[in-house]
């Protein structure tokens, strides 16, 4: 046995076990629940495979006793998708194919856990969310009855929350792969300081959606126009394009900030920052991100 891995996959496991407790019963802290893939990875890519697995179990079986059975398979979720990454990783695989394979397991692996937990404990996550937004619903209104403009108030909430739960497919996979995004930046950053190099990810300035994503946001918006209601497949798929040409135009005004006008990154970040949450200047970002899929504005700022 190797004493030196052994010592490294138990000081990982014991981090991952410690985050999720922290994030668990510490509700300020609970972000630190989704960083748990990155202590298992480090431990796949510094240690081993079978260290990996016994660590993810070791997480799952802590969470078990010490919080509830959905967190504990939460918990568990979590470190296998660091599994996932530990693995790709180790086997030499760019940054961008780890973060396409992982994301495409965990989808898969949210599917087989919301069926396992429906099976096996009568529990429908999806209608548990539903019920979650229901009841906050109810809860703002409470707020605003009695006011002059309530029944105006009572109809934008409810075309709100049924947006929402249309678009929990889109949300999912929004999280599950910012989370995966967000983990893999951290196991690069400590490998660094390890004096272990992985496959960096691309510069977000680089970042620019494929060619034919563009046309398919064009065709997608076209047939939801002729629509007499919203359907879900494509609401999704329009959330999910426009989420990727509105960071498309940020990656374009942040090349154009810090290339064109040698603005010091802090700065340019922060301005980013009041793009994104202004409503208008958000809504051109999604179009300049649209322009960029067949122009490459960037070549036109060089």
């Amino acid at each position: 046995m190797d004493l030196r891995k052994l010592t490294n996959a138990s000081m990982m496991t014991a981090m991952a076990v410690v985050m999720t407790l922290i994030g668990v019963y510490i509700p300020p802290l609970f972000v630190l629940f989704f960083l748990v893939p990155a202590p298992i990875a480090i431990t796949c890519i510094r240690s081993s495979e079978s260290y990996a697995i016994a660590s993810s179990f070791a997480v799952f079986i802590v969470n078990i006793i010490f919080t509830d059975i959905g967190t504990a398979f939460t918990s568990l979720f979590f470190a296998l998708q660091g599994f996932v990454m530990g693995y790709l990783i180790s086997q030499k695989r760019k940054a961008s194919e780890t973060l396409i394979d992982t994301s495409i397991v965990s989808i898969f692996g949210v599917v087989v856990i919301f069926y396992f937990i429906k099976a096996a404990f009568k529990i429908n996550v999806v209608d548990q969310f539903f019920k979650a937004i229901d009841m906050s619903t109810k809860e703002v209104l409470s707020i605003y009855q009695g006011l002059p403009n309530f029944s105006v108030i009572k109809s934008n909430l409810l075309a709100v929350q049924e947006i929402l739960k249309m678009i929990l497919p889109a949300s999912i996979l929004v999280t599950v792969v910012a989370v995966i995004l967000i983990n893999y930046i951290i196991i690069y950053k400590i490998l660094k300081t390890q004096r272990v190099y992985i496959d960096a990810l691309p510069s977000f300035e680089e970042w620019k959606m494929p060619y034919v994503t563009g046309w398919i946001f064009i065709g997608v918006l076209l047939y939801q126009y002729f629509l007499k209601q919203p359907e879900a497949i494509t609401t999704n798929i329009i959330v999910l394009l426009s989420l990727g040409f509105t960071l498309g135009g940020l990656a374009v005004v942040r090349y154009y900030l810090i290339h064109r006008l040698k603005m010091k990154s802090m700065a340019a970040n922060l301005i980013l920052v009041f793009l994104f949450l202004f409503p208008l200047t958000s809504w051109l970002l999604t179009v300049i991100g649209i322009v960029d899929t067949s122009m490459d504005l960037r070549k036109y700022m060089s």
